[in-house]
């Protein structure tokens, strides 16, 4: 049965889009749904219309030469957008406006993945999506099976959900692998409040099965496997054997500008294989990452301030981002320079070990 929620593949018409375009006409066919494409091109200061014209005209032509494989594998094309702006924020506008089931983007070649640098077009997407993102990598065929980091966090078991399905539409085993911390500091521990991995291999790989009774597995091999040391490093070794890797997120903090969680962070940088981020979205979703945004917002033009020696202006923002997240170390350490900068010092002392004793019950 055709799925009609299109995939969104933003093309960014250089070298990697021929692998953007193989992953869009393989995902397309597997999953039977219909594409939408989508190219940015990035505005120019006092660009005349009719200038502006002519490079959409350009751009959208350029485009259209890429598209025969998608064609050729019987996928529908349901259309095909050129629109200005900053490319993430395209995409990231244009995904809701069709109803985008998922988000396909490129991430930079094996050979380069390691390249791949905070605030680049793709860690936009993946860091503010609220579909599934789809980090295109090298050539199809997909290859090995897919890989699927699980904890007991309600995050990893939706990503875990999403790889039950690539598996099965891609005829792939599956492998999930579950880290413990060598220093007896479980996974768990460190991504926040969930029920607790065991902290031996034997008594977690146990736990795993039993998240696995929860899921339709007839017909995937699957394989688990639990070890003991640093997550994204165990997860990234891993990724050396297969053909996708499919992660759960907490989502973002626009604070933070590297922020998709730690571990998910790392991994989607250093991982070779193509990679499926997938971000856990709750009721009032859209409240909470207003609010967020705007806490962001605050901060921002705080830093802004302090930079331009205006430590009064500042501190009125900063006390009042500090008063909406208390418990978020980067507000109280921009908080501290504040106060510094208007002679508070013993405040500001105050507010950086506030700081740090955040940054250590985080981990």
């Amino acid at each position: 049965m055709k799925n009609e929620q299109p995939i969104l593949v933003a093309l960014s018409l250089d070298h990697e889009t021929p692998d953007i375009v193989s992953a869009a006409a393989e995902l397309g066919r597997r999953l039977a749904a219909p594409v939408a494409v989508l190219h940015a091109l990035r505005a120019r200061t006092l660009e005349s219309e009719l200038s502006l014209g002519a490079r959409v005209r350009e751009a959208r032509g350029r485009v259209e030469a890429y598209l025969g494989p998608l064609r050729d594998a019987g996928v529908e094309v349901r259309e095909v957008r050129v629109e200005v702006g900053h490319p993430a924020e395209v995409v990231l506008r244009t995904g809701p406006l069709l109803a985008a089931r998922m988000i396909l983007t490129g991430g930079g070649r094996p050979a380069t993945v390691r390249r791949w640098v905070v605030g680049s077009v793709a860690e936009a997407i993946v860091r503010r999506a609220t579909v599934p993102v789809w980090v295109a990598r090298g050539r199809w065929p997909l290859g090995g099976p897919v890989l699927c980091p699980v904890d007991l966090s309600p995050e990893s078991n939706q990503g875990l959900e999403v790889a039950v399905r690539m598996a099965r539409a891609f005829g792939v085993g599956l492998s999930l692998i579950t880290v413990l911390a060598a220093d007896d500091t479980t996974l768990a521990e460190r991504a926040g409040p969930h029920p607790e991995l065991a902290r031996s291999v034997e008594a977690a790989e146990k736990q795993v099965e039993a998240l696995l009774d929860g899921h339709a597995l007839d017909g995937v091999q699957t394989s688990v496997t639990v070890v003991k040391g640093e997550p994204a490093e165990c997860i990234v070794d891993a990724a050396d054997e297969v053909g996708l890797l499919v992660i759960g997120s907490r989502g973002y903090d626009p604070l933070v500008r590297d922020w998709v969680g730690p571990v998910t962070a790392r991994a989607l940088r250093h991982s070779p294989c193509a990679t499926l981020m997938v971000r856990q979205i709750g009721e009032g979703h859209e409240e909470r990452e207003q609010a967020v945004v705007q806490l962001a917002e605050l901060y921002d033009r705080g830093r802004e301030l302090l930079e331009d020696d205006r430590g009064e202006e500042a501190l009125l923002l900063l006390e009042r981002a500090v008063e909406q997240a208390p418990a978020n170390a980067v507000v109280q350490e921009a908080f501290a320079a504040a106060l510094d900068r208007v002679g508070r010092s013993v405040e500001a002392t105050s507010r950086r070990d506030l700081a740090a004793l955040i940054r250590r019950r985080l981990g």
